[in-house]
Formats: C-alpha cells, structure tokens, sequence
C-alpha cells in the first residue's frame, strides 16, 4: 500500500506533474484501501459513510502541498461535517479526525467541546493534535496539549480541531503495508468515540 517511494510526488514542483502524479500513483491506493476504512467505521443502524478524494480543483498555478481522501456521512460533501482524512503531507502520513472551520458553528451550537476532553485524554500515547488542519505541524496529544487545543477551539474564529495519528517518512511501518494498514483502521476506529458525539451535536443542529 503507502510506501516512502509515495511521498517522492511532491519532488515535482509543476502543477501539472503533480497533480499527474497524484492522479496515477496515490488516489488508486486512496481508493484501494477506502472500503476497508468505510466497513470500519460503520456502525449498525447508522447512515453510511462515503470517501472524498480531493481533486484539487482550485489549483490553477501552484501544486498542492498535501492530498488526501476524506470520509463523512455525507455523501455531496465532507468539510461541512465532522470527518476523518487519510492523507500525504511531504514528510507524513496522516490518519485524523477534523473539525474543520465550516463545520464548527453547527458543533459550537449543540456541546462545549470541553465535553470531549475525557475523551481525547483517554487516546493511546502517539496520538497529535492541532487547530489548523492547514499545515502539517501538530503537538503530541498531552493532557495540557489537549486543554490548550480545546481552549484555543473556543476561544480564535478559525481555529480548528485535528486529532489522529501520523506516520512520519522512513518510519519502518511503509515497509511493512499489513501492519500500516492496521494501524490506520485501528486509529479510525479510535476516533469514533470521539466522532459520534460530535456528529450527533451537527445533526441535531442541522435539523433544528
């Protein structure tokens, strides 16, 4: 599946060659692994889940910095929605659960964050956290980490909440596709227990 060789797209500097790259090289292994994330984070009874691998559309001179698929329970969109995305910075892959600016009316209107903190401290060590979805550099997932991520959430417009795991480049996992792709479903099925909260404060908003 992902290896190291993968990151090397972002080696090419042209818009055109990238997004060539991407096309051919990493959106088939988003879309390869894609139904195995989706069974996973499917609970019964619950709407399904759907995969939204970016296509950069807005791209007219510069080459994306990052890709990545995402998956929410709606089926036309994902950054209005509570989400998690799999995805390639150059120097990582990373497996988060995303609050993003779009979205974060609808989760302010319902639940205080704050509810979330047992939750998010609850979260096996390795774990990152950030409130800019928009850059790759995140904090380990500390309890005071954790704290001052939720207060900034509250607090700043456009802060955002990310949390997951990333897997930096030349870890020994891109050698081992079995075991990365464990890790990847065993995260995503972590983060559910702090997803299904959240969605469920969107939906209520959305329908009120």
């Amino acid at each position: 599946m992902f290896t190291n060789q993968d990151f090397e797209i972002f080696n090419d500097q042209t818009l055109a060659g990238r997004m060539h790259l991407i096309k051919t090289v990493i959106d088939p292994k988003f879309e390869q692994v894609a139904p195995t994330i989706i069974t996973s984070l499917q609970t019964p009874g619950e709407p399904p889940f759907y995969a939204h691998v970016a296509k950069h559309l807005r791209r007219f001179k510069n080459p994306p910095v990052d890709t990545w698929v995402a998956f929410s329970q709606n089926k036309r969109s994902y950054k209005a929605w509570p989400h998690f995305e799999l995805g390639l910075w150059p120097d990582r892959l990373f497996i988060y659960f995303d609050i993003l600016d779009e979205c974060k009316p609808a989760v302010q209107a319902k639940m205080q964050l704050a509810d979330l903190t047992p939750l998010l401290k609850a979260l096996p060590a390795g774990y990152v956290i950030s409130n800019n979805h928009g850059v790759p550099a995140t904090q380990l997932a500390t309890p005071a980490n954790i704290t001052q991520a939720i207060k900034k959430f509250n607090q700043y417009k456009h802060s955002e909440l990310v949390v997951g795991r990333a897997v930096l480049v030349g870890d020994p996992l891109f050698e081992n596709a079995d075991t990365l792709n464990k890790l990847i479903i065993a995260t995503f099925k972590q983060l559910l227990s702090i997803y299904q909260p959240v969605m469920a404060a969107v939906s209520a908003e959305r329908q009120a």
